[in-house]
């Protein structure tokens, strides 16, 4: 009588749904193993991209051309005897900066992975005004103008392949590689000004010619900047702290325009030493791929929940209405077959893309369940019902992945959805008999 007792209670609905409850749970487990599988591949890539983009060019971002020239500061004491002397750079903006870029991308690819590159041709030009040294406010300094030079800011020396000259009133000086100094740039090209007549306005021009990866920007370092930048690339994301005035986006490429003045930034046209930093000037275009299928992946784990727990429900509802039992086995198996959906997408959409990798493993999963619920019950009504099941929930995450402004709405409104049919489908069932 007593082991009759304790059956009965074990087969209790109420102590079904507990342990059922606390299978789903448990089972959640392995989906933070795939979500770690994830992300490892996600570091395999980036390791792979960084390895090409080195070998190629990073991301570019040119700055200026800007010029410098050497100061000394005395402070003299008693008895004009100097007690201090101190040496800096005095850094002048030109007045016009105008570039004009072209960027030629194609994709490079080592084993399934792929990155977009790019050949850059760039032309800057423009004016330098008198340098105005009372802007600088400096006592007892003294400048030497014929030590002066021209710096041009590049964020990777190893993407340029032209032998750049600058071009200065007609002039040709002679470029060098690395800077100066490093108050405005990290690395980039010094040109000596040597016998050039700094006490009036200067013209200016260079060209370069730049490998690159991804990205490439610029800095609005003119009293008036002027871009203009154009690809046949489709996919553009115009970036930094700047959008293009005017802009074209289309199968065909894009052409871009900015047009910044010194008003739009928070440092004047001159100043001394480390003073300002001019990085956040920095505006540009970045040429994207097509969605990285990892960061779905990524997302549609997230659903796993979800998934496991009205997958978990629907097989409770056939069982008090079929007066059938299902095992806490065989509802592991099929938990196991839904997150076993994640596997298969990240790994077949390494190969051929994640909406096709998508089609395919959930047509196969679906598949594998509604045989195995078949083999279970024998009742074609209930498999549909499974079946229909996976079918709209592997729709519903497959429309949540492909919106982005609109996921969390298209989401919110699909689970209360959900739950209304849940609720309804609860008032069918017997949920204690009259005895």
């Amino acid at each position: 009588m007593e082991s009759k007792g304790i059956q009965q209670f074990l087969n209790s609905y109420s102590v079904k749904m507990v342990i059922v409850s606390g299978l789903a749970i448990l089972l959640l487990i392995p989906s933070f193993l795939i979500m770690a599988i994830i992300n490892e591949r996600i570091e395999l890539s980036q390791k792979v991209k960084n390895e090409l983009y080195a070998q190629w060019g990073g991301k570019q971002v040119v700055a200026g051309p800007v010029l410098n020239v050497p100061f000394s500061v005395t402070e003299p004491g008693e008895n004009k005897q100097v007690i201090n002397e101190r040496h800096g750079v005095a850094h002048f903006l030109p007045d016009t900066l105008k570039t004009d870029g072209v960027l030629y991308p194609e994709t490079r690819k080592r084993g399934i992975y792929e990155v977009v590159v790019y050949e850059g041709k760039l032309k800057l030009k423009g004016t330098f005004a008198q340098p105005d040294i009372s802007q600088l406010e400096l006592q007892n300094a003294s400048y030497n103008w014929s030590a002066a030079y021209f710096t041009l800011g590049i964020s990777d020396m190893r993407g340029i392949k032209n032998l750049p000259e600058l071009v200065v009133n007609g002039q040709k000086c002679k470029v060098e590689p690395g800077v100066a100094d490093t108050d405005l740039f990290q690395s980039g090209i010094t040109v000596k000004a040597n016998s050039l007549d700094l006490k009036q306005s200067l013209n200016f021009e260079i060209e370069l010619v730049l490998n690159g990866s991804e990205d490439l920007s610029l800095e609005a370092l003119g009293k008036t900047s002027e871009v203009t930048m154009k690809s046949d690339w489709a996919q553009p994301s115009f970036t930094g702290g700047f959008l293009p005035s005017n802009r074209q986006v289309n199968g065909n490429g894009f052409t871009a325009d900015w047009q910044v003045t010194h008003l739009n930034r928070n440092f004047p046209q001159q100043w001394t030493d480390r003073k300002f930093n001019t990085h956040e000037a920095k505006f540009g275009v970045e040429l994207l791929l097509p969605v990285d299928h990892y960061q779905k992946s990524m997302r549609s784990v997230k659903y796993a929940i979800l998934f496991i727990a009205l997958n978990f429900i629907i097989f409770l509802f056939i069982e008090i209405k079929s007066k059938f039992r299902i095992h806490p086995f065989q509802y592991s198996l099929v938990a196991f077959a839904l997150l076993l959906f994640y596997a298969l997408l990240t790994s077949l959409g390494e190969q051929i893309g994640f909406n096709l990798a998508y089609l395919i493993s959930s047509v196969a999963v679906t598949t594998l369940i509604s045989w195995y619920t078949f083999t279970m019950l024998r009742k074609v009504r209930m498999v549909a019902w499974v079946t229909l099941l996976q079918t709209g929930l592997y729709l519903f995450l497959f429309t949540i992945l492909q919106l982005q402004d609109y996921a969390l709405l298209a989401g919110s409104i699909g689970l209360f959805v959900i739950l209304a049919i849940i609720m309804r489908a609860s008032q069918q069932i017997v949920w204690y008999s009259e005895g």
